[in-house]
């Protein structure tokens, strides 16, 4: 009775892991998704962010990697019912929530000061407009990808100093980019394009939500994935547990099965059974006849 309920309890513990490990392959390529995402996101307004802002969205693509290749040894320690497989497994596991933790601490740090970051950075930049492309180039992307134009609003622009020779779009005396135009109007007799609306808000409250809101997408991502991974570890070590106590239960039921057929064959057999030998040794001095 003992021997059934193990092996039931052992199917049962094997079957969750299963289950658990599929749940990690597709949470595995769910998170690499959502860090390549975020990363995406963050190279595309990485003139204005400091380079550690991208570390938990590096962090959390290794981990979404590393689990893709660590649900194999679950998978195959759960079937093989390995206990040096499970116990690797849930080992690392251990070892990647410590890492996911520290992501999620990280996100969460780095999303109080994003704020005064990007306003700083921001701010500096704007005046090299035109001075700098990889600005120019960071500044139209934000602005036309955002709907916003400039910091604050259109008028950051009239400390911006504007080349002789380059097109803009001139409004109250103050030349703004091209690419803070909302809507434009075809003219036909001059055969042109015209600037008939301005985006009148700035850009710098937008690009904060949006980083600011992936920083906690990571964190709570983080989080959330731990808390799947807590129950896989408790799953893990149970199994191998099983495992050691079916494996040592099965040794003991063999050992006695072979003491059973030994003793059965020795009863039923006596004339076969074979007498120890008895070994003569004269004492010393004896004579012989």
């Amino acid at each position: 009775m003992t021997q059934n309920n193990l092996e039931v309890g052992m199917r049962c513990i094997k079957y969750m892991l299963l289950c658990v490990t599929a749940i990690f392959v597709l949470t595995s390529a769910l998170i690499i998704s959502v860090g390549t995402t975020i990363y995406a996101i963050y190279y595309d307004v990485s003139l204005f962010l400091d380079d550690k802002f991208f570390s938990p969205a590096t962090f959390i693509i290794v981990i979404g990697i590393i689990m893709l290749f660590v649900s194999l040894f679950g998978c195959v320690g759960a079937l093989k019912e390995s206990t040096c497989l499970v116990n690797i497994f849930a080992v690392i596991l251990t070892l990647v929530l410590v890492l996911e933790l520290a992501a999620a601490v990280t996100a969460y740090v780095l999303r109080a000061q994003v704020e005064d970051i990007l306003d700083e950075n921001l701010r500096t930049a704007l005046p090299y407009y035109y001075e700098k492309p990889e600005i120019e180039a960071a500044f139209d992307f934000i602005q036309s990808r955002l709907n916003c134009c400039g910091v604050d609003q259109y008028e950051d622009w009239r400390d911006v100093s504007h080349p002789n020779g380059i097109t803009g779009i001139s409004i109250n005396n103050i030349t703004v980019p091209n690419s803070c135009c909302a809507e434009t109007q075809f003219v036909s007799e001059l055969a042109v394009e015209e600037c008939t609306k301005l985006y009148a808000k700035g850009c710098l409250p937008r690009v904060i939500y949006i980083v600011y809101q992936s920083a906690g997408l990571i964190g709570a991502g983080a989080m959330t994935i731990a808390f799947i991974q807590v129950i896989g570890i408790v799953f893990s070590f149970s199994l191998a547990s099983s495992i050691r106590k079916a494996k040592s239960e099965r040794a003991r039921r063999k050992w006695e099965i072979q003491e059973r057929m030994i003793n059965a064959y020795t009863s039923l057999n006596p004339e076969n059974e074979k007498a120890a030998p008895v070994i003569y040794v004269p004492f010393h001095g004896q004579t012989t006849a």
